[in-house]
């Protein structure tokens, strides 16, 4: 697996991995490669060219960084900073795919200050797998997938949400010490509570949390763990949350299609905007409007 532009092969029978750009945000790149190399293939010296989080969806392969080899399978996480060298190899098995993550300087370094990351970026090259960062790093390749610009905040937020958890793991793992968490003071709250208002605004919009954090003064990252401190959940979700409340009164209010609906209150996918209603709501859009108009019926 070779993150960043796909360099040249050593050896010409070597498979050469396909880089598929998935989503390009301000600060955020998400990228998925396939490489089809095998046993036979030789490995070669490669360099990061830029800092990224690589998740393994399938394969295997070892990747050989800062003097110590890794054995990384599905679910593992590969991480690079500018200019590291590293070999990868097949030894074991054919191929792989990787989901890639790159975020800009700027923002990686927030995020690594606002986890205490002591020292170099990241502590260590490679992680093993874990459930939470495996599951979030799925949800971020099926957000990508669909293709769809208005789930631009939702990938924004969940590639966030993956750097902070590959952080908070590595400091797990490698004992770094991390900033105790201080209870949130009065301005921390007018900041949370600006932001709220800024989302409630402009819910229907494809808000990233960048322009938010923006219009409060922050980082992404300090916001992000700013926001989740005072009203316990986190930008995204309260989006999500406000739209989906919006939704259900305007079914209500309303014989308009279910389709319209969710375009109106920000959804650009009808199945994405039914599975997020019905996770939380407890029921499908339709059978929440068919509901609704039994109460009124027996009302009147």
């Amino acid at each position: 697996m070779a993150e960043g532009p796909t360099p040249s092969r050593a050896d010409p029978a070597a498979a050469v991995p396909r880089v598929e750009l998935l989503a390009g945000l301000p600060d955020i790149t998400v990228s998925r490669h396939v490489c089809h190399a095998g046993p036979r293939d030789r490995p070669f010296p490669e360099q990061h060219r830029q800092a990224s989080l690589s998740f393994v969806l399938t394969g295997s392969f070892c990747y050989r960084c800062r003097d110590r080899t890794h054995a990384l399978v599905a679910g593992s996480v590969l991480l690079g900073e500018v200019d590291e060298a590293f070999v990868c190899s097949h030894e074991h098995g054919v191929g792989d795919v990787c989901l890639s993550l790159a975020l800009s300087e700027s923002l990686l370094a927030a995020a690594a200050s606002a986890h205490a990351a002591p020292g170099r970026l990241f502590a260590a090259p490679a992680l093993a797998p874990r459930p939470r960062i495996s599951a979030l790093a799925r949800a971020l390749a099926a957000a990508t997938d669909s293709r769809d610009p208005t789930r631009a905040p939702e990938v924004e937020a969940l590639a966030l949400a993956l750097t902070a958890a590959v952080l908070e793991e590595l400091a797990l793992q490698t004992g770094s010490p991390r900033a105790p968490r201080a209870s949130a003071s009065a301005s921390d709250r007018e900041r949370a509570v600006a932001g709220a208002r800024y989302i409630a605004a402009r819910a229907a919009e494809p808000l990233l949390l960048g322009d938010v954090a923006e219009h409060v003064g922050l980082s992404p990252f300090h916001f992000l763990r700013l926001f989740r401190a005072v009203f316990g959940v986190t930008p995204h979700q309260y989006l999500v949350q406000t739209r989906v409340e919006r939704a259900a009164a305007r079914l209500c209010e309303s014989e308009v299609p279910v389709t319209e609906v969710a375009f109106e209150v920000g959804f650009g996918d009808l199945s994405n905007f039914v599975r997020t209603f019905h996770r939380l709501v407890g029921l499908s859009p339709g059978r929440w409007r068919r509901q609704h108009q039994i109460r009124k019926i027996r009302q009147v």
